[in-house]
């Protein structure tokens, strides 16, 4: 009996101990497979998250590829203006050939606008506007930073507006002092001219003048036109008169009177007219000189250095 009992209870324990043994593996076989479950549905989310991650990445990939192309374009966005410009102005500049041939029976009228810049352009700008027409602003520092017109206010600021507005800045010279030493010699004429070209460059920073207009007109020069011209064909410069007004650079007395002026002064198919950015006259009636240049047929402009009618 003694013997039997020992091994009955040997063998329970060998039981007991298999069971165990059993129970363990089943519980480590549920746990790896709990695991890999876990495991598989990390991994699966792991790669959804890649997946979009990746889309994302190629997503901005294309962004930058267009921002690439952009910055290109804006990059070079100085020559792109300068060769719209050029192309522009030489097929103006046969379109004044084939008028000046008798090719064509178009006209053209280079409007232009002298001793600014005052508070009064904002005005002449705005109607320009109106009107879609691009004009020519042959600019002086004679009345200083603020406008002669209005003292609170920063004249230098329109310079960024000829430009804005799709204009032609040109050279009064820097000091416009026909009576002060201009013409004292070709020297201060062309050093009024260089200080001004200076000025243009840096309230507009970096637009290039090479047209100019004497203050008073050519003659005003006298004996010194030909020194001058030579010396502003050594600089590249064109300079240029007129050829129609409205007498406002004068003592006008009424309306009528610049009307009569301006009416009587437009004949040839090109003209070049001279106008000043200060005189109300000009500005009330500009609205109305723009009409009457548009129903007798003429086309505006600004002028450009190619022009036949610039002096070169």
């Amino acid at each position: 009996m003694g013997k039997r009992t020992k091994k009955s209870k040997r063998f329970c324990i060998i039981y007991i101990f298999l069971l165990l043994i059993i129970g363990s593996c089943i519980g480590i076989g549920y746990s790896y497979s709990e695991k890999t479950v876990a495991n598989n549905r990390t991994n699966t989310k792991l790669s959804n998250e890649i997946i979009i991650i990746n889309d994302e990445i190629k997503k901005k990939d294309a962004e930058l590829s267009l921002l690439d192309k952009d910055l290109s374009y804006y990059q070079n966005i100085d020559q792109t203006i300068n060769d719209t410009k050029s192309n522009y102005f030489k097929e103006l500049k046969q379109l004044e050939d084939d008028i000046l041939a008798g090719k064509s029976k178009r006209k053209i009228a280079y409007l232009t606008f002298d001793d600014g810049p005052y508070y009064n352009t904002y005005k002449v700008l705005n109607i320009l506007d109106k009107y879609n027409v691009k004009a020519t602003f042959f600019t002086t520092n004679i009345n200083g930073e603020y406008c002669y017109d209005k003292k609170s206010e920063n004249c230098w600021a329109i310079y960024k507006e000829y430009v804005k507005r799709g204009h032609t800045i040109a050279n009064h010279t820097y000091t416009h002092a026909i009576f002060k030493g201009l013409y004292k010699s070709s020297n201060s004429f062309i050093e009024a001219v260089t200080k001004q070209e200076e000025h243009v460059k840096k309230m507009t920073d970096g637009y290039v003048t090479n047209i100019v207009r004497f203050p008073g007109g050519s003659s005003t020069a006298g004996k010194l036109k030909s020194s001058i011209i030579s010396e502003l064909r050594k600089r590249n410069y064109g300079w240029v008169d007129w050829s129609a007004q409205d007498g406002d650079g004068g003592a006008l007395s009424s309306a009528d009177q610049a009307r009569s002026i301006f009416k009587s002064s437009i004949n040839s198919n090109i003209e070049v007219v001279l106008f000043h950015d200060y005189n109300g006259y000009t500005t009330s009636l500009l609205p109305e000189f723009i009409e009457y240049l548009e129903k007798n047929g003429y086309e505006m402009y600004p002028l450009f250095y190619e022009s036949n009618m610039i002096n070169k």
